[in-house]
């Protein structure tokens, strides 16, 4: 074979690998979203936070604690977290898919 269609024959590879690398990071984001599956857990939560017991009516720091657990368990942060973390690693697969078929399809083109 001629280096022609070598060029074209890995072209149309890094456009599908490209392409995949697209749209496996967006149908993984879509299972997330409506529900079927849950983000990768990155952030592990081994602490747990008990509101503070006999907390006298001048501790202010103490009283706000014991509010911001009850409003904000440290389970939502971390998943909100992990969240946040797969939302950026998809969209550097994103980017990074792009770049790799935009490379296959240079060699088509050439």
């Amino acid at each position: 074979m001629d280096a022609i269609k070598i060029n074209i024959i890995m072209g149309y590879v890094l456009l599908i690998a490209g392409l995949l690398v697209i749209i496996m990071p967006i149908y993984q984001t879509y299972n997330i979203f409506i529900g079927k599956s849950l983000p990768p857990e990155i952030l592990k939560n081994s602490m747990t936070a008990q509101p503070n017991q006999n907390v006298g009516s001048l501790d202010f720091q103490k009283q706000i604690e014991n509010a911001f657990i009850k409003i904000m368990p440290l389970e939502l942060i971390n998943k909100i977290l992990n969240l946040i973390i797969w939302m950026i690693l998809s969209l550097i697969f994103l980017v990074g898919g792009k770049q790799i078929a935009e490379i296959g399809i240079k060699l088509i083109k050439n």
